[in-house]
């Protein structure tokens, strides 16, 4: 019997028709204006996903937030935009310009908006629909007034989180976790208008609040804000942005009252925000990672752009290091390699996500070779042209928003800072046959006549002399997850090529007792193909598992 899970083999592409990139969702608003927008806040009700987020509309570098936007997807690709359900302004206490960090819930018929304005404390509003509009919930109090926290920032009362359940005997709790630099946790009422008087004094205030804690930390590692609960099996995990610049990190406990114990970072500080903030869901049989970003034209760590990406668990439930992604759910990687020389590709030259403010946006030259050290930046996206949509634009993979740029007649890796039309039009390019009559050629929008080219290991812009040098083969990366799966007489077959980052790579097959029956160590750094076989002494049910992808299969 043969399955086939997903095509195997690479197919050389000429991508005479291109679209925009997956990534951001967020982009704009039902009447094309363009929208920044961060601190993803994701809920599924029915079969439908609802993303919340806070409006950046600064024009500084400073945070401006007047309202939440509210999103909606039944595919986590498609997303319409739903409206303003909620803003700064509907409470009477604190900024109207600070629609900071929030999270909605569903509660007994009704719908509750855990929100904070800065550090000025944090409230709820309330609905009867999930789009909204939501109310103040309190009449102008507050859950949490910020002197009842005495943390190590003035700024700890942000970022509200909360998660419903039922303990081991059958009593409800209603958990709100919030905090920067401190992490706190306290329970809430049924009503969800006030803290639970947890220490019995009758006065509901800070000794109703308890601090978490993440053991185990690394050194130079900390907590910093953001904080997501999620619940995978029996395992809690609580997800948030750690250090400064922030990365994503998470860490696991069998309480959702901790203590929990870190589990590792899984997303570095990005290229072009200062912030992150993670929200984790569970939809159609998988598991999304929404998370903010500065990609968008014009973008920064205050003009910020919502993206997701499928969450992975390993056997044991750790989670390993990913990139921040262009192409998201629905995108294509591409590599581009010159017809003068097949066995090389294009990258960028590599660049640590800086946590030196004036150091953004960052930049790098344009290389081609058969080698780096990060593979990821052997990774493109064709998309749509940033400055003529009959064009193109060619958009690093990993480092998103950054696109290869005419800059003065000189080939880089550069963000659009701007967001002027000079700057679109340098990250555009003219998609034309190869000149050498294989491939593409790629022409500039900004200088007409001249092409990118490779010279030595360098893309730069010629008039395109070298013809085979100016024509580029594009080539989709094959997903490490599309593999061939298939048994036969000879056994139980797993095929295909791998791409991931990760030098050696362990496969195995379980029993349907959940015994391991055959394991072996694939060293990628050798060879990126699988063939390989496994003759069971028994007909059954088996699990395949390479990596991040396991396999149910009947011999």
């Amino acid at each position: 019997m043969k399955r086939v899970i997903a095509a195997l083999l690479t197919v050389l592409m000429l991508f005479t028709v291109t679209v925009s990139a997956n990534n951001p969702i967020v982009k704009e608003d039902d009447k094309g204006n363009r929208v920044y927008a961060g601190d993803p806040a994701a809920i599924v009700v029915d079969d439908t996903v609802y993303l919340f987020c806070g409006h950046d509309t600064s024009t500084t570098n400073y945070y401006y937030m007047p309202e939440w936007l509210c999103y909606s997807s039944k595919d986590m690709v498609n997303w319409k935009y739903e409206g303003v359900p909620m803003k700064a302004s509907d409470f009477s206490w604190g900024s109207a310009s600070d629609a900071w960090a929030g999270e909605v819930e569903y509660y007994n018929g009704k719908y509750y908006f855990f929100m904070c304005k800065n550090s000025t404390g944090i409230s709820v509003g309330v609905s009867d629909s999930i789009t909204g509009p939501y109310k103040d919930h309190l009449n102008g109090n507050r859950l949490v007034y910020p002197w009842w926290t005495s943390g190590k920032v003035g700024w700890d009362d942000i970022d509200p989180t909360v998660w419903i359940e039922n303990d081991e005997n059958g009593v409800e709790h209603r958990y709100i976790c919030w905090g920067n630099s401190n992490l706190y946790i306290a329970e809430l009422n049924e009503e969800m208008n006030s803290l639970m008087d947890l220490n019995s004094d009758n006065i509901v205030d800070g000794g109703d609040i308890t601090e978490l804690f993440v053991e185990d930390m690394p050194s130079g590692t900390t907590f910093t804000e953001a904080p997501w609960i999620y619940k995978r099996g029996d395992l809690y995990y609580l997800f948030f942005a750690n250090n400064w610049f922030e990365e994503l990190s998470y860490a696991t406990s069998d309480s959702v009252t901790g203590p929990y114990t870190y589990g590792g970072k899984i997303m570095e500080a990005g290229a072009s925000s200062n912030t992150n903030h993670p929200s984790v869901i569970d939809f159609n049989g998988k598991t999304y990672i929404f998370y903010h970003t500065g990609a968008m034209e014009n973008g920064s760590g205050y003009r910020r752009s919502v993206c997701v990406d499928e969450l992975k668990f390993n056997d044991d439930g750790s989670i390993d290091l990913f990139f921040e992604s262009s192409v998201g759910l629905d995108g294509t990687k591409v590599y581009i390699s010159p017809v003068s020389d097949p066995s090389t590709k294009l990258y960028h030259g590599y660049f640590s996500n800086t946590t030196d403010a004036t150091a953004y946006p960052a930049g790098a030259l344009v290389y081609c070779d058969d080698f780096t050290v990060n593979k990821a930046d052997f990774e493109w996206e064709i998309i749509e042209g940033r400055g003529d949509e009959n064009y193109v634009s060619i958009q690093s993979v990993n480092k998103m928003g950054y696109f290869i740029t005419n800059y003065n007649s000189h080939i880089k890796l550069l963000h659009d800072n701007d967001a002027t039309a000079s700057t679109a039009q340098s990250m555009t390019f003219i998609q034309h046959d190869g000149l050498c009559g294989e491939g593409v050629s790629y022409e500039s929008m900004t200088e007409r006549g001249w092409y990118l080219t490779v010279s030595g290991n360098r893309l730069v812009l010629t008039r395109g002399y070298d013809k085979e040098a100016s024509s580029f083969i594009v080539t989709e990366v094959n997903n490490p997850d599309k593999l061939e799966v298939f048994t036969d007489e000879e056994g139980i077959h797993l095929s295909g090529t791998y791409t991931g980052d990760r030098q050696t790579v362990l496969l195995y097959i379980k029993d349907a007792s959940g015994d391991i029956v055959d394991l072996k160590l694939v060293r990628t750094y050798d060879t990126r193909k699988l063939d390989y076989t496994y003759k069971p002494d028994k007909k059954g049910q088996y699990t395949i598992v390479f990596g991040t992808f396991a396999e149910n299969i009947e011999f």
